[in-house]
This record gives C-alpha cells, sequence and structure tokens, in this order.
C-alpha cells in the first residue's frame, strides 16, 4: 500500500486510464528492450522511446529507482524521469521518491509507476519482467498512437474502474483532475461536478462528506455532434 499522500494521487485515472490503453494496444505481443537506444519494441508492431523508472528486486522485495541504480549501466538520457520524480519528492517531501531504495511492503510500483506517468505526462508505463525482477519503463514517443475514443464516454467508463482498483482517498479532486487532462472543465454545485456540453449536463458525479463518489450519471447518447 502506498505512504505517498493523497494530492499525489489525483493524477492517478488519467494514468490509469493510459494503462488500459496501452494493454489493448500490445495484447499479446512480445517485448524486446534496446537499454542504449531506449526503444521499447513489441512485436513487430510498435515500438518506442521510453525512459528507465526503475527496478523491483524479487530477492530483496526492494524497488531500486533508476537514478541509483549504477550497476546496471543507464545511459544518462534515459533517467530524466526517474529524476523529475525524485526532484517531485525533494520539492513535495516524499521520503518514498528520494530514497535510493523503498521495500516493496510499503509501496506497490505499479501505484508508483502509474504517479509518475502522471507527473511526467508519460504515454504509459511497461512493467518489462527478467529473471529475479522486473524493469518499469516510461514510454514517451510521439509517434505513440491516439485514443480515439470520446473523452466523456472513456471517462464515464474508466473513472468508477479507478476508483475500484486503486487506493485514491479524495475522488472529487481526482476527477477534476482527470478531467482537466482532457481539457474538460467541470463545474462544483454542492455535491456534485457536472460537465455540460451546449447547455446540458452531461456528466454528473455526486459525493459524500468524505469526497467519495456515490454516483455518477453520463447522457453521452445525447451529446451534441
Amino acid at each position: 500500500m502506498s505512504l505517498l499522500p493523497a494530492h499525489a494521487t489525483y493524477c492517478v485515472p488519467f494514468a490509469f486510464d493510459r494503462q488500459l490503453f496501452l494493454a489493448e494496444l500490445i495484447g499479446d505481443f512480445n517485448w524486446s528492450y534496446d537499454l542504449q537506444a531506449g526503444l521499447l519494441s513489441f512485436g513487430n508492431r510498435y515500438q518506442w522511446h521510453t525512459q528507465v523508472l526503475g527496478t523491483e528486486s524479487d530477492e530483496s522485495r526492494t524497488w531500486l529507482w533508476a537514478w541509483a541504480n549504477k550497476a546496471s549501466n543507464i545511459p544518462d538520457h534515459l533517467l530524466q524521469a526517474s529524476r523529475i520524480m525524485r526532484a517531485f519528492g525533494e520539492q513535495h517531501e516524499f521520503p518514498e521518491l528520494t530514497s535510493h531504495e523503498v521495500p516493496l511492503d510499503e509501496i506497490d510500483a505499479h501505484f508508483l509507476a502509474l504517479i509518475a506517468s502522471g507527473v511526467c505526462r508519460a504515454n504509459g508505463y511497461y512493467r518489462g519482467p527478467y529473471e529475479g525482477g522486473a524493469v518499469f519503463l516510461l514510454i514517451q514517443d510521439d509517434s505513440y498512437p491516439c485514443n480515439m475514443e470520446l473523452p466523456l464516454t472513456r471517462i464515464a467508463t474508466v473513472f468508477p474502474q479507478a476508483i475500484s482498483a486503486l487506493e485514491i482517498p479524495n475522488h472529487r479532486l481526482a476527477l477534476l483532475s482527470y478531467l482537466a487532462s482532457y481539457g474538460i472543465l467541470g463545474r462544483s454545485d454542492g455535491k456534485k461536478i457536472i460537465v455540460e456540453e451546449g447547455g446540458e449536463a452531461r456528466l454528473t458525479a455526486t459525493f459524500d462528506e468524505q469526497n467519495r463518489l456515490i454516483k455518477l450519471d453520463a447522457r453521452l447518447d445525447a451529446a451534441p455532434r
């Protein structure tokens, strides 16, 4: 379970969205990685530039940030994302982001990668398993495909999945952040967040006193074209 403060998780739903899309793209393709070039490949279909975020060890059950990994000789240009996360941790006083190693019983590597994906505005991340552990790679490539699904349709589908699968304390702020990631403005109205198009409410989220989502209504079939 993550020890990170609540406000570090607001970007997680959008990052979770991108992980679902990545899974749809790569399916069952085999992966390979060129460390010197920083290129992640899936079969003969996709090849994307990445940053090395960190690694997890099966033996020590720890997460090691890429910027602290001297043994693997990671090229310097592939360490920018991990250094951004270290600076983010220093700015907001998150020791999990500034410590060289973190025990995996204190923080989940996937959740950490979701936060890094949001902070670094990555296309997504990939966990590449190898004997004894796994490497986490942030995909940052201009050639990465765009998701053509309508944003509100995507949000209405993915947001309930995200808050169900992940520990996100403040659903209200997380939804506002998710909407903003798609360039959508949500209007606050008491316990509700409302998204309007053409003067009509298309998405209405209702929250309880603890800012937990209790109802999500979407009228997407009537959206103007």
